[in-house]
């Protein structure tokens, strides 16, 4: 019935894109398409957007020739939700697929099977297990390569990643492609090579925090290592910044020495970022939404573009009707992404979280804590922040502008209100059994 349905829609695609177009793109107009998209990847933990450790210097050479956007968020800090934003184009009170370990539900075409439509070879090689074919996201990619299934351990994948990613971007293609990349690095546990861990201030012992909320694995993991200061999980986690930064450095040196730079249009971005303590949540994302935990790099490097600044906020799930727009292709359904060539600047954008939410409206930033979190935090439920002056969120305005909070609150109500709160209903579940790789997989990760 599935495969019935989605050939009328492929048919109905293709119509509409015929009708739209009347021709093919004109030369040079077919782009590749690569995405190197890194889990858990904060944006303020790049030197491109302030941080002040050289973490991150091939993705900042990238940054200053791209279209950069300085404030983009992701649709909610989990990983599988994030990317079906990502791959459709939809919010998740939309496609609804679970944060973690949901399957993409199939009757949304994809990217990947839209591309393919469009004659597009299509490819994608990722390390999160939340990704598996288990969990149906590789709709439409010709090859789907699951690294986890090729390492033994997760420091063993990512130069598998890009082993695999070199060859295929050496190999001959006679139509254009479509390659998605998922590396992990900065996900827990940080295992980084240790000549890419930095020195860092050991700040706080964690051991005497109270609140310090951590997850249990990695807790333990710290118990092993014999070491609870802040300082140095950190440097773990800009370590594995920097280890990833170097391959992805590889890559970028690839697409230049074989030509691809011309003809191909490179995205570097990642799923959600990582609180790492800023408000006692510890080595973590998911529960809440503020620019630790949603905000995320975007950049785009497009042949025959300048580069420049983009201060207007943006989401994740933009990148699919920016790619659609420069192929000149229509969007198969209504979309809750914008393309990113022409951001909206009064926009809103909704933040979802397990235990949050979030509004984003030009520089402003609403946050709602759930009571029983912020009780376990010690922290006030409502949170308002002018996060262009104050990107780290670390003044509360929320006393002073409690009327706009209240109608960024209110349009987020709303929103509910025609959507529903995926979040609280029962979500689609996958047929059948992990297999003992991908329970390894996400049990590495905290999962399981």
């Amino acid at each position: 019935m599935f495969k019935t349905a989605l050939s009328v829609l492929i048919l109905v695609v293709s119509a509409m894109f015929l009708s739209s177009c009347g021709r093919e793109p004109e030369a040079g107009k077919k782009f590749n398409i690569v995405i190197l998209a890194v889990d858990t990847l904060r944006a303020d933990h790049l030197g491109c957007y302030g941080y002040p450790h050289p973490a991150s210097p091939r993705i900042d050479e990238f940054a200053k020739k791209s279209l950069f956007f300085e404030n983009a968020f992701c649709t909610i800090p989990k990983t599988s939700a994030s990317f079906a934003s990502m791959l459709t184009g939809l919010h998740p009170s939309i496609h609804r697929t679970k944060p973690n370990r949901g399957p993409l539900n199939e009757k949304f075409l994809t990217l990947a099977e839209l591309l393919t439509i469009n004659g597009y070879h299509t490819a994608a090689v990722v390390d999160n297990a939340n990704l598996s074919r288990f969990f149906q996201f590789d709709q439409g990619f010709a090859d789907y390569t699951e690294a986890w299934t090729h390492a033994e351990t997760k420091p063993e994948s990512t130069p598998f990643i890009t082993s695999r990613v070199l060859d295929f971007l050496g190999a001959k293609h006679e139509k254009p492609f479509f390659l998605w990349v998922n590396y992990i690095d900065p996900h827990t546990p940080y295992v980084p090579p240790a000549e890419f861990i930095p020195q860092r201030p050991r700040g706080r012992n964690l051991r005497a925090l109270n609140p310090c909320i951590m997850p249990g694995p990695v807790r333990r993991e710290l118990e092993q290592l014999g070491d609870f200061s802040e300082g140095h999980a950190i440097a773990r986690y800009d370590g594995a910044v920097s280890y990833v930064d170097a391959e992805i450095g590889k890559v970028l040196d690839a697409v230049s020495r074989l030509g691809l730079d011309k003809d191909t249009v490179v995205i570097v971005t990642a799923d959600h970022g990582e609180d790492l303590g800023e408000r006692n949540l510890f080595f973590d994302h998911g529960p809440l939404t503020f620019t630790a935990g949603a905000r995320i790099p975007l950049m785009m490097r497009i042949p025959g573009r300048k580069p420049r600044t983009v201060r207007t906020p943006v989401s994740l799930m933009d990148i699919y009707p920016t790619v659609l727009q420069l192929l000149r292709l229509e969007p198969p359904y209504p979309l809750q992404g914008v393309s990113l060539l022409q951001p909206q600047k009064d926009r809103l954008l909704y933040i979802l979280g397990t235990s949050s939410h979030a509004v984003v409206r030009g520089r402003q930033h609403y946050v709602k804590i759930n009571p029983r979190l912020s009780k376990r935090l010690h922290l006030p439920p409502d949170h308002f922040f002018d996060y262009f002056s104050d990107p780290r969120e670390t003044k509360n305005l929320f006393s002073s502008q409690a009327a706009a909070a209240r109608v960024l609150a209110a349009r987020f109500e709303s929103f509910l209100r025609a959507h529903g709160n995926y979040l609280s209903g029962k979500a689609s579940q996958p047929q059948g059994k992990l297999s003992e790789k991908e329970k390894k997989s996400l049990e590495t990760l905290g999962y399981l």
